[in-house]
């Protein structure tokens, strides 16, 4: 069997917002529990959301244990032969390869140092530790992550809007590994509902217990992010819900052929978000237009060889934004996907999964967080839990 890149670890990139880090010469510790076998290592560098250029001063990868703390080698990583690459604004870099050995489940860390630049593009998933800590430490065997400042700013706001805010991982884009035993990524291109991986985490468990080595998960997905429009200049945190989700597809799904499968779970922010704070009224999506919005994005992929799984809509009648026409506009697009799953690979009732019987335009209160729109862990687990497995088979 040849040998391909395969992602075992990667992220969707957008701007940080306040969440972002400012410069100061810092070492960056990603620590990575894989779900494929591979013989060499790779990653991306991204500062495509940067207002300013960043300097690596060092690159390193070594297997571990979960805490990030050595257990083999350290290698030293380049990019193009050089020791301390920099990132113009805008750029993504990938490194040479490495030699390193990595079975599935086992851990291994890539660790950067950055010696200037404020780093403002990235990501807050929550699917690898990120161990922050000042000054060069990427050939220490053993790292204490050093909390910030913005940490707290970060767990106060994760009060006040009753949303959980992962800590942030910037830099890194995607983790590949040389894998000669024909595994494939599944690409889980969403919003925070996704995002938060209530339910991403717990269907990367399954996989990696029924599909042991066949197939990683990467969660490409964004908070706030629609479907079909790009964030919206007015709202505070510009850049942060990302640009839409058919703008994005090439960037975190087609220039990766690794990925067989691609699950989308998009098109919340697209019936919530208009008149709010985060978008005018003038935005105002239907929901046949999103409907063509998903099959557009079934047949770039089908171009490619690559399959759709669709999940509906939640029902969001609980959340402060809600209002009755836009949980008629849910109702009515979760109607017309299921009357046209002929489009897709698969189509995903997470909705009538969750939804109240007494409130068909909500979800049950104990499968949510206290938002009263994204999952808790309990409801994450449920629509794990109900995945078919066999789409991947």
């Amino acid at each position: 069997m040849s040998k391909n890149w395969v992602q075992t670890w990667g992220q969707s990139h957008s701007a940080f917002s306040f969440f972002y880090y400012p410069s100061c010469p810092k070492t960056y510790r990603l620590v990575i529990k894989s779900a494929i076998s591979g013989s060499s290592v790779r990653f991306e560098l991204s500062n495509e959301c940067a207002r300013n250029k960043v300097y690596v001063g060092g690159l390193t990868v070594a297997k571990c244990d979960e805490k990030g703390d050595f257990t083999g080698e350290c290698k030293i990583v380049t990019v193009k032969g050089e020791k301390s690459p920099c990132l113009e604004i805008g750029q993504v870099v990938m490194t040479d390869p490495v030699e390193l050995d990595v079975k599935a489940g086992e851990y291994f860390c890539i660790s950067a140092f950055v010696e200037k630049g404020a780093l403002r593009s990235g990501n807050l998933v929550n699917n690898a530790e990120l161990i922050t800590v000042k000054g060069d430490v990427t050939g220490a065997p053993q790292v204490e992550n050093q909390r910030r400042i913005r940490d707290k700013v970060r767990e106060i706001a994760s009060v006040v809007l009753k949303m959980y805010f992962h800590k942030p991982i910037p830099l890194f884009q995607s983790v590949q590994l040389l894998n000669d035993d024909g595994a494939r990524s599944i690409a889980v291109f969403g919003d925070s509902i996704s995002q938060q991986g209530y339910w991403t985490n717990a269907f990367t468990d399954r996989v990696r217990n029924e599909l042991y080595g066949k197939f990683s998960v990467i969660n490409k997905s964004i908070m706030g992010n629609r479907l079909m429009l790009d964030f919206h200049r007015r709202f505070i945190c510009k850049g942060l819900f990302g640009i839409s989700g058919l703008n994005r597809l090439q960037r975190d799904i087609l220039d990766y052929p690794d990925v067989e499968y691609v699950i989308i779970a998009l098109g919340t922010n697209d019936f919530l978000q208009y008149n709010t704070i985060a978008a005018p009224k003038s935005e105002k999506p239907t929901p046949q237009g999103v409907l063509d919005g998903f099959i557009k994005v079934s047949e770039a992929l089908k171009a490619q060889g690559k399959k759709l799984i669709v999940f509906n809509v939640l029902n969001f009648g609980e959340c402060i934004d809600s209002r009755p026409e836009k949980e008629a506009m849910v109702i009515e697009f979760n109607k017309l996907l299921g009357e046209n799953k002929h489009h897709f690979h698969a189509v995903y009732d997470q909705a009538g999964l969750c939804v109240n019987p007494d409130k068909p335009g909500c979800s049950r209160l104990d499968l949510l967080g206290k938002d009263k729109i994204h999952p808790n862990e309990k409801g994450g687990q449920l629509v794990a839990d109900n995945v078919d497995i066999n789409w991947f088979k």
